[in-house]
């Protein structure tokens, strides 16, 4: 059908079901359909015809004879096109609907839905009959895009909105008439006289953008750096500052963090075994670097491991924080952790009696994190996995990296969860 705007336009009235995808005829178009309405419209074409004339300005009435309809998401695609700038016409009227002039209840209908371009939402919370200012009047909405891949997709998409059954039930989701597509290709010719002066331009412009490149990294570098370097000085400052490792001693202690070394994963980095220079077997927690929660739980850990001291806690030995190297270094508990013991491939055996003592001791490292200990710590993140056995069988509570700290005058409860399951 050839338009007023002298645009030939194909037709498209396919028979397209609940999820269908088609092709035009000329292999120039195709639409995809998903969604199914709720009950039998009895328009199984996904297809809107009336016999009203549509109004408005250069509009071609014939085109908004027949619609396409769905019941939640519609999609256009242009096929096998030049990539470059492309402008999208969409051609929409409202012809389901009475209009709202009419103050009766089928004139309360709502037809909203999302308008997608490549990917991109371009209009939200849609509505026709309001954007055309009534219904049966056609309203036309252009976007500028690119078309990088050769194709161009237009996504409709009703998200839920406006009403779902008035006037009849079904009566909602995308509805559009008409689309074009056309490519916005060539520039006018350079003119006698102003050659150079265009590529004095180009070359400026090339320039100016290296330049502004620059700048951009040299001020993402420092200020990276001065991340860095705050967030040194906070675990530096400390107080009792821990002791602290090279990272090229804990390479040693753990054999270049071999994997026949390694313990387990942590909440936030792998845990190595490692024997330092003095002959002392360690536990080495590995922070993860590209963890940004990992690092606050570092600082965290550090912070409140160094300010209690208890049987039943897991000991500090001290940590790295060499360059963007962040260790944890405690003490090596050979029996690994509860949940080995209960529900792994462990050899122990644990009696009811043996059983009752982890569980005491277990309730009395709480109780002295609880109410004993300065500052008060809510651990928040007590499972097997974070229990610890020595060689006795006495339990240590370790993996303070979720702990929750507050002072004297503050209360020890908390509602808000940490932990991990």
């Amino acid at each position: 059908m050839m338009g007023r705007d002298g645009i030939l336009y194909e037709t498209e009235d396919s028979t397209l079901g609940p999820a269908t995808f088609s092709v035009t005829s000329t292999s120039k178009w195709a639409v995809s359909n998903a969604g199914l309405f709720y009950i039998d419209r009895g328009n199984p074409s996904f297809l809107v015809n009336i016999d009203a004339q549509v109004t408005g300005t250069d509009v071609t009435p014939e085109l908004f004879q027949t619609s396409r309809v769905s019941a939640g998401s519609l999609r256009y695609y242009g096929l096998g096109l030049k990539n470059g700038p492309y402008t999208v016409t969409l051609h929409f009227a409202e012809t389901v609907f009475a209009s709202r002039t009419s103050q009766t209840w089928q004139s309360l209908g709502r037809r909203v839905f999302d308008i997608y371009i490549q990917g991109t939402r371009r209009t939200k919370d849609f509505d026709i009959s309001k954007e055309a200012g009534g219904v049966n009047r056609a309203v036309v909405r252009k976007f500028n895009v690119s078309v990088l891949e050769n194709y161009l997709e237009i996504h409709l998409f009703w998200a839920g909105k406006g009403t779902c059954c008035i006037p009849d039930y079904g009566d909602y989701g995308p509805l559009i008439a008409a689309v074009h597509a056309a490519s916005v290709f060539g520039l006018p010719p350079t003119t006698p006289g102003k050659k150079s002066r265009t590529g004095l331009i180009v070359g400026i412009a090339i320039l100016v953008g290296v330049v502004s490149l620059l700048l951009i990294s040299v001020i993402l570098y420092m200020r990276r750096k001065k991340s860095e370097k705050q967030y040194d000085e906070d675990i530096l400052g400390l107080s009792p500052r821990p002791n602290t490792f090279s990272y090229a001693e804990l390479r040693v202690a753990t054999e270049d963090f071999n994997p026949s070394n390694k313990l387990g994963e942590g909440g936030y980095g792998p845990v190595y075994k490692g024997t330092l220079s003095d002959g002392r077997v360690v536990a080495v927690k590995q922070l993860s670097v590209a963890s940004h929660q990992g690092k606050s739980q570092f600082v965290s850990e550090i912070a409140t491991i160094s300010a209690v001291q208890h049987r039943n806690l897991v000991k500090l030995y001290g940590c790295c924080i060499e360059g963007s190297h962040r260790i944890l270094v405690y003490e090596y508990l050979e029996n690994k952790s509860l949940d080995h013991a209960l529900f792994g491939t462990s050899n122990l055996h644990l009696d009811w009696p043996t059983r009752f003592n982890i569980l005491l001791g277990t309730a009395r490292g709480l109780a002295y994190l609880h109410e004993e200990s300065r500052p008060r710590i809510v651990h928040r993140d007590v499972k097997a996995s974070n229990i610890l056995l020595d060689a006795k069988l006495s339990p240590k509570i370790s993996d303070f990296g979720l702990a929750k700290l507050y002072d004297d005058e503050k209360t020890h409860i908390s509602t808000r969860v940490a932990g991990t399951m």
